[in-house]
């Protein structure tokens, strides 16, 4: 299988009451890269999987130009959040959010799914609280953000979440993403029932 990972680095949000765009402003952007170059790339860059990071136009350059050292690095401009951009029909695409990391074994496990799956997902994950740095797993009863389509499809075209209500999906036993809650998340937390994880898993996702 031809692998590859596509992120939303900046692509605009849809409008929330109080929220601002900001998709192209800098010190938000200098923030995100801060986190990207802390925690996905060392898990991404020794994967040997290529990465395309979506950015809206007003932000593409500026990210181009911060991100030329990784060679398996592309930036595609995107400025819808479900987007439609898509890869060659004989890739999978991964997506990973850009504060997160990624297990190596993920790639084995979508290879050896059963065949004729649409859409790859699991429903468990790591967390790292990035402010005292204790870790923790949990399961969930939807899947998780992390999920691969077969077929070029576009990996945002529906919320995680309901991700296995549009496609045929395999459910991959297994926990390959390693979540990263910090103060600027938006949408992810530690939830109440997370217990803490064995020693050992953030070396398993490339940080130590």
């Amino acid at each position: 299988m031809n692998h590859v990972i596509v992120t939303r680095f900046s692509v605009p949000r849809p409008a929330s009451p109080g929220e601002p765009a900001r998709h192209d402003d800098r010190g938000w952007l200098a923030e995100r890269m801060e986190l990207f170059r802390r925690y996905y790339v060392p898990s991404v860059q020794r994967t040997g999987v290529p990465a395309v990071l979506l950015c809206s136009s007003g932000s593409a350059a500026w990210v181009r130009e911060e991100t030329r050292e990784y060679a398996w690095v592309r930036v595609a401009v995107q400025d819808g959040w479900e987007g439609g951009w898509r890869g060659a029909r004989d890739e999978v695409l991964t997506r990973l959010d850009s504060d997160d990391l990624i297990h190596p074994g993920w790639f084995a496990a979508v290879a050896t799914a059963p065949a004729g799956a649409e859409a790859f997902c699991t429903r468990g994950a790591y967390m790292l609280d990035a402010a005292t740095g204790a870790v923790y797993q949990a399961d969930r009863s939807f899947p998780v953000a992390l999920l691969a389509l077969a077929r070029g499809r576009n990996p945002y075209a529906f919320a995680h979440r309901l991700v296995a209500e549009h496609y045929d999906a395999a459910f991959l036993e297994g926990r390959y993403l390693l979540q990263v809650v910090h103060g600027g998340n938006v949408s992810n937390a530690i939830p109440a029932h997370a217990v803490p994880a064995p020693p050992g898993v953030l070396a398993s996702f490339g940080i130590a």
